[in-house]
């Protein structure tokens, strides 16, 4: 997430100032807590940051956290820097899209328009049902807004609107049993059935949530073909003002129970990852204040397996 949203009974306190001079920053002191990497030189899978669109989370930027996390298992982290297309996606395994914006910008205003073109979204998605992978995040308004026909073209529809901090579990039915949260092993035995050494067998133990927090951001309703991973819990809103952040008691309210935070699909021979929170994979400092929130807050211990988790199984290693 961008910025933090506290919503009280009457009116709502609004943390925010405008894109350029945000006082969230990369946190310079991050390091990764996974220390087996999943994948070696040979065969490390390249994942492309999508830095095309005017995207707030950027490589280099709030999102450098989540590429060293990715890094920390061996994957090939790269810019992309040109329209997408068919050819500039052809030697890759992953694209991540993180809050897109519809043109550079100074605040959040309306009006609004799509960042991506048809031409795009087309090839994006021919790319994933010959076997690409698809990493989507779009966060509090405006970003579902402005990638709104990406998002259609997956079948996933967003709320254009701010949600509080939740946390996603077992006990509470709102975190789902799937590859991703199980993370089951793949053994790969030797010539005599021996399994693989026993540091694997404890990435295995790892790899299982039980928990994963977000930090705000919007909220979506997935295809039928998709399975809601971080299920809204019941009383959960949606508050979606006309201009992003100015918000009373008249701006419009929406029941998002059983709304999603995060889910996947498979798509011909590929797959999808759509979550609507940013800062869940990242780890983020206000200089301001010196806070740090994402990866290493309270209740987000689970945040960076399962980060990776969703890597494993977007590339099939799950």
């Amino acid at each position: 997430m961008a910025f933090i949203l506290k919503v009280g009974i009457a009116s709502c306190l609004l943390w925010l100032v405008g894109c350029s001079d945000s006082p969230q920053h990369a946190d310079p002191d991050f390091k990764p807590k996974n220390s087996t990497p999943r994948f070696v030189e040979h065969n490390s899978p390249v994942v492309f940051i999508d830095q095309a669109h005017h995207n707030f989370l950027t490589l280099n930027g709030r999102y450098k956290p989540f590429a060293r996390v990715l890094e920390s298992d061996g994957y090939t982290v790269q810019p992309n820097r040109h329209t997408l297309s068919l050819a500039s996606l052809s030697n890759i395994d992953v694209l991540v899209i993180a809050n897109a914006l519809d043109r550079k910008r100074s605040d959040f205003r309306p009006p609004y328009s799509q960042a991506f073109t048809n031409g795009e979204i087309a090839d994006i998605k021919t790319w994933v049902s010959k076997g690409g992978a698809l990493f989507l995040v779009a966060d509090h308004a405006p970003f579902p807004k402005v990638i709104e026909n990406l998002a259609e073209a997956f079948g996933f529809e967003f709320s254009n609107g701010h949600v509080g901090d939740a946390v996603f579990n077992r006990q509470q039915g709102t975190l789902a049993a799937h590859p991703i949260t199980e993370a089951p092993l793949k053994v790969t035995a030797n010539i005599y059935g021996v399994a693989i050494h026993d540091a694997m067998h404890a990435k295995a133990t790892e790899s299982y949530i039980d928990q994963i927090r977000s930090f705000g951001g919007s909220a979506f309703k997935p295809p039928s073909e998709a399975l809601s991973l971080l299920s809204m819990k019941a009383g959960s809103v949606s508050i979606v003002p006309s201009v992003p952040f100015e918000v009373n008691a008249n701006t419009k309210r929406i029941i998002i129970d059983g709304w999603s935070q995060g889910a996947v699909m498979e798509l011909g021979r590929g797959r999808v990852a759509v979550f609507a929170e940013g800062m869940m994979f990242s780890s983020q400092i206000d200089r301001k204040t010196g806070k740090k929130l994402g990866l290493t807050s309270q209740g987000a211990e689970q945040n960076e397996r399962f980060l990776l988790n969703v890597m494993a199984w977007l590339v099939k290693e799950l």
